[in-house]
Formats: structure tokens, C-alpha cells, sequence
């Protein structure tokens, strides 16, 4: 008897653990489908909102982020400083190659929209001069 009571609890505590997953599974973008009772859990499309930037500099590739030159090396740029027509922004790198990405226009870092050594998308934008 005193089995089937600790069976039980353990089973109500399993249960309880199983629909707390559920719930964190769906909130961090995962789907639940039922199909016949069995409940099956799949990574939904991304939703990925790009957001539009006025005076943005955008990526041509895909790629990773540097804002430096090298490791522990000062950044290309900072938030607030002038730039002109051709200075180099940061690189990017794509099958091992690094390609600068430079300025397209002269004016102010207003902000930078990416973090060192982060994966970027084609097309994303990546810092903002005014």
C-alpha cells in the first residue's frame, strides 16, 4: 500500500514536471502538435522581424561580425564618433575571408546595431550614421 501511494506521488510529480516543459517549450517558440494523442514538439518557422533603419548600413552577406581588426585590438568605431566616405566599419567574414565593410557616407556613428563576433544575415543592418 505504502508502494502504491510513493508510485502515485511519483507519477503526479512526473505529470506536473511534463506540463511545466509543455509550457516553457511553447513560450521559447516551439509548436505542439497532437497527432493521434501523442504530443509532438517542433522548432517553428522562424519569425525573425526585421526591423527597417533609417541611414542603416546593411550587410552584404553572410557572415561573422568583427568590430575590431583583431582580437584585443580597439574597435573600428564607437557610438558618437565622425566618419567619412570609406572608412572601414567593421569585417566581415565569410569562408574565411574578411571583408571590410566601409562607410557608404560621411557623418555620425549614431548606433551600433551588432555585437563583436556575432552571425550576421544578408541584408541585416548593422550600424546607423546620421
Amino acid at each position: 500500500m505504502a508502494n502504491d501511494l510513493s508510485d502515485k506521488k511519483l507519477l503526479k510529480n512526473l505529470l506536473k514536471a511534463v506540463k511545466e516543459l509543455t509550457e516553457v517549450l511553447k513560450k521559447n517558440d516551439f509548436v505542439k502538435k497532437n497527432d493521434d494523442g501523442l504530443i509532438n514538439l517542433q522548432k517553428s518557422e522562424s519569425k525573425r522581424v526585421q526591423i527597417k533603419h533609417e541611414n542603416a548600413i546593411t550587410s552584404p552577406m553572410v557572415g561573422t561580425v568583427y568590430l575590431s581588426p583583431e582580437p584585443k585590438a580597439n574597435a573600428f568605431i564607437k557610438q558618437g564618433q565622425s566618419v567619412k566616405k570609406g572608412d572601414t566599419l567593421m569585417i566581415i567574414e565569410a569562408m574565411k575571408t574578411f571583408n571590410p565593410i566601409k562607410c557608404q557616407k560621411a557623418g555620425k556613428i549614431e548606433k551600433i546595431l551588432v555585437n563583436d563576433s556575432e552571425p550576421v544575415e544578408f541584408g541585416q543592418p548593422l550600424v546607423v550614421i546620421k
